[in-house]
């Protein structure tokens, strides 16, 4: 039966709603493991009410957090969450990477009766507690279920359906995420060192060029340097490292010429562009660079996407939030559902968060911090977050 090959289960709910009842049935009839959060939290702490009233909701929940955080990266097959497993932010983030998100609901009639002669905190506020997170379950749901009736043929019904998209507009950065902005700086410096007769060697100069623009443009995206100073304080540090004299004006247009030229890819990125698309998202590169540049340089990648946003163009550059205000109105989606793809932590990633999208970290070495809601080392594990 196909509900045997699908990615692993996460279970959400009120209390009551059948989560636990229903991954040992449907592991029981499909194989499988099972990760109760609540059952482990009680298991390493002791009665989930007598540590509700010892050390409050607060450190609960915290403790609650990282339990969803271990049962995303376990290999069970089906994870059951507390009720208020929602309330947090990362655990629900990392059970959406892992797993597709079973919403349990039934009639409040049905749970009252179920958790009647229960201990468990916050009982006596059932009603009130479920209309605060209905948004919340609904909004990381991939498919709801009334437990009410059979639970384990509900979810079989649901599940001979594919998942819907979480997202239906995805903002991909360019530079190393799309483009190879390496091979381009390398093969771009090189030729201009030889182009002007600079008295450096041509890799020291690649070298120290590269830490020299990662710095100014992040110092531009703070807001430290304007546009127009970007050019000259890229070419004075670069004299000062190198100990030679450069003239910045004849220096930035031949690197800007020589930059316009380079059209290198990443490896796979038109296939990801290509698979986005035919899963019915619609895809758009950001990118943080100058017009004259960036049209030519995004060129290869105009076939695979529906349009391209340009810093320069918009006035503004990321993170800044009128930068994406500009993208997400004129793409026509609510933000919600929209998410930000890039390697960015300081740009595309800090920029998503402030203004309320989702973000996913591409990171194909691994080991950046980040405050994005996903990390993904291959484009194929974003597909799998799609």
């Amino acid at each position: 039966m196909e509900v045997l090959t699908r990615r692993r289960l996460a279970l959400i709910g009120p209390m009551g709603s059948g989560k636990s009842s229903l991954a040992r049935r449907y592991t029981a009839k499909y194989g499988g493991t099972v990760f109760d959060t609540d059952a482990e939290f009680t298991r390493r702490n002791g009665d989930i009410s007598a540590f509700f009233a010892r050390n409050g909701e607060e450190e609960f929940r915290k403790a609650e957090q990282r339990l969803l955080v271990e049962a995303a990266q376990s290999d069970a097959s089906v994870i059951s969450t507390g009720g208020g497993a929602v309330l947090g932010r990362k655990g629900m983030y990392a059970l959406r990477a892992a797993c597709d998100v079973v919403y349990l609901t039934a009639p409040t009639a049905v749970l009252e009766k179920r958790i009647k002669s229960s201990d468990r905190p916050l009982k006596n506020s059932l009603v009130q507690t479920i209309s605060d997170r209905a948004p919340l379950y609904e909004k990381y749901a991939d498919y709801t279920i009334d437990t009410s009736v059979d639970s384990v043929r509900e979810l079989e019904r649901a599940l001979e359906k594919p998942r819907r998209n979480r997202y239906d507009v995805v903002l991909c950065d360019a530079d190393d995420t799309l483009l190879d902005f390496k091979k381009a700086c390398a093969v771009s410096v090189a030729a201009v060192v030889k182009k002007l007769g600079l008295e450096c060697d041509a890799d020291v100069a690649v070298k120290a060029f590269r830490a020299i623009t990662c710095d100014v443009w992040h110092r531009l995206e703070r807001g430290e340097l304007t546009r127009e100073m970007l050019g000259a304080e890229r070419v004075r540090l670069l004299s000062e490292r190198l100990k030679i004299r450069i003239d910045a004006q004849k220096f930035d247009t031949a690197y800007a010429d020589e930059m316009r030229k380079t059209r290198y890819l990443r490896d796979g990125a038109t296939d990801f562009l290509t698979r986005l698309r035919s899963r019915g998202a619609r895809v758009y590169v950001i990118t943080n660079s100058f017009k004259r540049i960036a049209e030519e340089r995004t060129k290869p990648l105009a076939p695979y996407v529906d349009g391209t946003f340009v810093s320069e163009d918009i006035g503004a550059y990321k993170p800044d939030g009128a930068f994406f205000d500009a993208v997400v109105k004129a793409v026509g989606c609510d933000k919600r559902r929209v998410v930000v793809f890039g390697d960015g932590e300081t740009s595309d990633i800090a920029g998503g968060v402030s203004f309320g999208l989702d973000t996913c970290l591409y990171d194909p070495v691994g080991g950046k911090e980040t405050a994005a809601d996903y990390r993904v080392r291959e484009y194929s594990e974003f597909l799998d977050i799609l």
